[in-house]
């Protein structure tokens, strides 16, 4: 009896301790607010609660509270579901490789919990995922800390594709973050950091499926001129980046990546640092020059560096901005248009007849080197440069229009003393003028005179146009009163 009272004692007080004491042990772990980035958050937020979904293996995940009690009992059984998915994927996949490639995070958070955190909210549109930096610091340092390693993600993403990319790309971030920030006191370029990341989905197998890839390659198609190194956050951002990570893993393979996130330099520096210490020629302007020729020809037979060997990148060239001249006399067109520090135009000239005159205009003096393009009526391509000692300079091509299609102009930006986000713009200028020597002025046997203008040598036109050019010398003649037999 009194063994059985001894118990109970001890009992009632266990129960007592849990209802006095329990809260802050273990619902403490299942609810939790974090400080979270303002501009990403739906309502511009900085601080919201989370509710603890599970922790398996390496993680701990969260979710926005007020998400998760939104959601019915089916809703919640399929996000868990979602969730058990990628944390295997996570576990058995993403951890393992980009670690043993990469590098890794930190051992422990400031909290000395070794798991991940993951935070899925409710983000405003086009934000999947991001970290911050001062949670790898104690609040002493920064209040705002939420003092673990930490991964905030979308719940966009539970409705949505990409769920896996953006958990991988977000952990190369967290991987930077120690082998930069931590161990270096260096914050790296946003423009590689990004890079990185992006690469990592292609690196991980899963752009083998190619609609994430596809996004980026659609976007940089879209605006190819925006600059690589000066970051706006928007999808164009990507898009470059994306297709330049990809030119270099497939010329310089991702050791070049992983070299420059171990270095103590970044961003430009940390790549010609790589360049150097492998025994490469090529610098990083170099190879921003010859990336503007790959993805305007595409083509290795035509130079070992003018292409990609990455499958989703193979097909894809950029459509350059067209000038037509006039193809009767002589003729002169100005083009005037500003750079941001790495980037570059991409100028088409087609029309035209004699000789072809470029005089390019350099008043910054940031363009030292323009590639160029030429396309023979054959169909042959060449590659040529320009180097610009001065502020102008001129490049001359004859048999414009008879035996030359086409020439591309390449004006590129490349300045490795500018800051990567400098914000300025470069102002340069293209005069292009057509003059007929006297000995092109004469026809040929194989020259027609037509009594009207047309956009293009009769030997570059296809059936259908030689047909409707036909009908209009047809049409023409009839007009005169002329007899057709």
């Amino acid at each position: 009896m009194n063994l059985i009272r001894m118990n109970f004692a001890k009992i009632s007080f266990i129960f007592l301790f849990i209802m006095l004491f329990a809260p802050s042990l273990a619902f403490g772990e299942m609810q939790y607010n974090f400080y979270t980035e303002a501009g990403f958050t739906k309502d511009d937020k900085n601080e919201l609660a989370a509710t603890l979904i599970s922790s398996p293996d390496n993680l701990h995940l969260y979710i926005e509270t007020s998400f998760w009690e939104s959601k019915n009992d089916k809703e919640q059984k399929e996000i868990k579901e979602k969730l058990n998915v990628l944390s295997k994927e996570f576990n058995e996949v993403i951890y393992p490789k980009l670690t043993s490639t990469f590098g890794k995070e930190a051992n422990m958070g400031v909290d000395k919990d070794s798991r991940i955190t993951i935070f899925f909210h409710e983000t405003k549109n086009g934000v999947n995922g991001y970290v911050k930096n001062i949670d790898a610091y104690e609040k002493s340092i920064n209040p705002f800390s939420n003092q673990r390693k930490l991964i905030y993600m979308s719940t966009d993403l539970f409705s949505k594709d990409f769920l896996k990319e953006t958990l991988a790309q977000e952990f190369v971030h967290l991987i930077t973050l120690n082998n930069k920030d931590v161990k270096y006191g260096v914050v790296e370029d946003r423009w590689l950091n990004e890079a990185r990341a992006e690469y990592a989905v292609t690196f991980l197998g899963y752009n083998q499926e190619g609609d994430y890839v596809k996004e980026r390659i659609k976007a940089f198609l879209e605006r190819p001129y925006v600059s690589l190194t000066e970051w706006q956050g928007n999808i164009y951002d990507y898009g470059i980046i994306n297709s330049f990570v990809h030119y270099l893993v497939d010329h310089y393979s991702v050791k070049l990546l992983v070299d420059s996130l171990k270095s103590s330099k970044k961003g430009v520096e940390s790549i010609d640092d790589f360049l150097l210490n492998n025994g490469y020629k090529d610098r990083f302007s170099d190879i921003f020059i010859n990336w503007t020729i790959a993805v305007q020809i595409n083509d290795c037979s035509i130079g070992e560096k003018y292409c990609f060997k990455d499958e989703n990148f193979k097909k894809n060239t950029i459509l350059p901005f067209s000038n037509y001249l006039p193809f009767s006399e002589e003729s002169t067109l100005y083009t005037g248009q500003t750079l941001k520090n790495y980037s570059a135009n991409w100028q088409r000239f087609v029309g035209g007849k004699g000789e072809l005159n470029v005089k390019i205009s350099n008043p910054s003096g940031v363009i030292t080197k323009i590639p160029y393009i030429i396309k023979t009526v054959l169909g042959k391509i060449e590659v040529g440069f320009i180097n610009l000692n001065n502020q102008e300079t001129e490049l001359a091509i004859s048999n414009f229009g008879k035996d030359i299609n086409y020439v591309i102009i390449i004006p590129i930006a490349t300045d490795k003393n500018i800051s990567a986000s400098n914000g300025e713009s470069y102002f340069y200028s293209l005069t292009v003028q057509t003059l007929v020597k006297e000995n092109q002025d004469s026809l040929g046997d194989d020259d027609i005179k037509l009594p009207f203008e047309i956009d293009k040598p009769l030997s570059q036109m296809n059936k259908e146009e030689l047909l409707m050019l036909i009908i209009r010398v047809i049409i023409y003649l009839l007009v005169q009163g002329k007899t057709i037999v």
